[in-house]
């Protein structure tokens, strides 16, 4: 097994993970104020960027863009999972929406205690599951009798964050990192075996490529449908419908 090749796909990854980052931080600037972007986003986006950089032009050989075996493929997927969580989980961290760094006069078990909990929403994100460990006891940003959503009270741009980690999962990760890494490394197919549950697995189109944008097209086309639906004939806000889309 080629650690350089490991290298190349969690260096992707890391890097492609920049894009929702920049995203949801921008909008947490114009939703919350760029204080709070700054604080939650940028050293996300800068632990992110800073880790896949090192990966990709320190750690590599000239070599490594040779096809993947079916062993590094599921080296790979197994340990994307949990960077992408870690990444996933620092803008809850840094954020406030559970006990951070940034925090004032938080105890260290506490600071701890918070990184977990981020960590636990960031993994239910990304993996569709749903749970969420936001309560009156866990985020500092509900206040006990005062508070009735824990959930509605927190920063609407972390939320958006929340709802952008379920969303990527629901396709997964690595196939969104397949449309970057299928042209940089040969052998996609073993990616998405490695990923994919079921049987069997089978190209949409000729290119692994293009099947995976196709997949992504048609997701981003239903994920518009029902954004309109939410807003049009549910009555909710833009953000809410985006947000719940």
């Amino acid at each position: 097994m080629r650690a350089d090749v490991l290298n190349l796909i969690l260096g992707w990854t890391l890097i492609a993970l920049l894009a929702p980052l920049a995203i949801c931080g921008l909008i947490t600037a114009w939703l919350d104020g760029w204080t709070l972007a700054f604080r939650a986003f940028v050293p996300a986006m800068l632990i992110s960027g800073g880790m896949g950089a090192a990966m990709l032009g320190l750690f590599t050989r000239t070599d490594s863009a040779q096809r993947l075996r079916d062993l590094e493929a599921f080296v790979g997927v197994g340990l994307v999972w949990p960077l992408t969580v870690l990444i996933g989980a620092l803008p809850y961290w840094f954020g406030g929406v559970f006990v951070g760094p940034f925090v004032e006069d938080a105890l260290l078990i506490d600071i701890l205690r918070g990184f977990v909990n981020s960590w636990f929403e960031s993994m239910s994100g990304f993996t569709t599951s749903g749970a969420t460990v936001l309560s009156h006891s866990m985020s500092p940003n509900c206040i006990p009798g005062t508070t009735a959503d824990c959930i509605n009270a927190q920063p609407r741009g972390l939320l958006l964050w929340r709802s952008l980690t379920q969303w990527l999962g629901g396709m997964g990760v690595v196939m969104l990192g397949m449309l970057v890494l299928s042209r940089i490394i040969g052998g996609g197919m073993a990616l998405a075996r490695a990923e994919l549950t079921g049987p069997s697995l089978s190209r949409l189109r000729p290119k692994l490529r293009q099947t995976a944008m196709a997949l992504w097209g048609l997701y981003l086309l239903l994920t518009l449908i029902e954004m309109l639906a939410l807003k049009f004939i549910g009555g909710m806000t833009v953000f809410d419908a985006v947000n719940h889309a």
